[in-house]
């Protein structure tokens, strides 16, 4: 269980700063992970094999930034690989799902108002996690 009170911690601060600042701290992104393996380390569940494989959600989004030309920022599929870290891949799978669902529909409502503006990710990937937690 502390491992999901740790990446909702996560996503929780970086929200703010997202929708702040329409960025994330490459440095709070370092010092989250290196919290996650540490975490993992201490619970002696700790393999590298394993690491790499929760993070598989967070590269598929990387790779989508790359193809969109930052449509999507690569600050998002960072986040989603240190989520990955701290849940493991199938829970960043349905967060990351349910984030992007909900941020669409967002998106469908904002953009007719405001075209052009950009719509901060991270907020939605935190409401995702509140909603796969309370119902999955």
């Amino acid at each position: 269980m502390i491992h999901y009170i740790g990446g909702l911690l996560f996503l929780a601060v970086l929200a703010v700063q997202d929708i702040k600042e329409k960025k994330v701290s490459i440095y709070k992104l370092l010092i989250s992970a290196a919290m996650a393996v540490i975490y993992w380390i201490f619970k002696g569940e700790f393999s590298w094999q394993e690491l790499l494989w929760n993070a598989i959600p967070g590269v598929m989004l990387l790779l989508l930034s790359i193809i969109t030309k930052e449509n999507i920022g690569y600050g998002d599929g960072l986040t989603v690989i240190v989520l990955g870290l701290w849940t493991g891949i199938w829970f960043t799978f349905y967060v990351l799902c349910a984030g992007l669902m909900l941020s669409g529909v967002y998106a469908a409502i904002y953009l007719v108002k405001k075209k052009g503006e950009t719509i901060p990710l991270i907020p939605f990937l935190l409401i995702g996690m509140e909603v796969v937690l309370l119902y999955a």
